[in-house]
């Protein structure tokens, strides 16, 4: 089972799907989709083009186009045309947590500073929320990872950094 966290604009719903059989020669793929707590739907699936998903779903069929970004999807369904951020969560926290390494916070992707939660010269304890990092429509708390006293704040509220960016140095305590 994979499960992914998938936002559209403000809304942000938690999918999960599992591979109920290995795509047929003609590419058909079936699978089942939960969306938060529904009922599972069972999907079946096909690509009869690169960029086009064709599902058939409760008798109806459906055409998706899909445009892979960098944070996810710009999908076209019936005419209407949505950006959808896509997030492994198991991901999202393996990279947080390396974020926390060493005697700095770093980010792993490419975001926008939301706010800055210390101050330089501050003592922090380990785990304690030290920054906002926007990435990927999601706001992600970076923590300190042991503790520290801040030496020195890298970046401002705002700001648009780089992955692997130094966003604070600590000093260990």
């Amino acid at each position: 089972m994979s499960t992914y966290e998938v936002s559209i604009g403000d809304c942000v719903r938690l999918i999960s799907i599992v591979r109920l059989e290995e795509p047929t020669q003609a590419g058909l793929s079936r699978y089942t989709i939960t969306i938060d707590d529904a009922d599972p739907v069972v999907v079946e699936s096909c690509r009869p083009v690169p960029d086009v998903l064709s599902l058939l779903m409760d008798g109806r069929t459906f055409e998706a186009g899909l445009v892979t970004q960098d944070d996810g999807f710009e999908v076209e369904v019936l005419g209407l045309r949505y950006e959808a951020g896509v997030v492994d969560p198991r991901r999202k926290a393996l990279r947080l947590a390396d974020s926390a390494k060493g005697s700095s916070v770093e980010t792993k992707m490419p975001g926008r500073i939301v706010s800055i939660l210390v101050a330089e010269g501050d003592s922090v304890e380990r785990g304690q929320a030290v920054m906002i990092v926007e990435a990927m429509k999601m706001e992600n708390q970076m923590k300190a990872p042991a503790d520290a006293v801040v030496k020195k704040i890298c970046v401002s509220p705002g700001e648009l950094v780089e992955a692997r960016t130094t966003l604070i140095e600590l000093e260990p305590t």
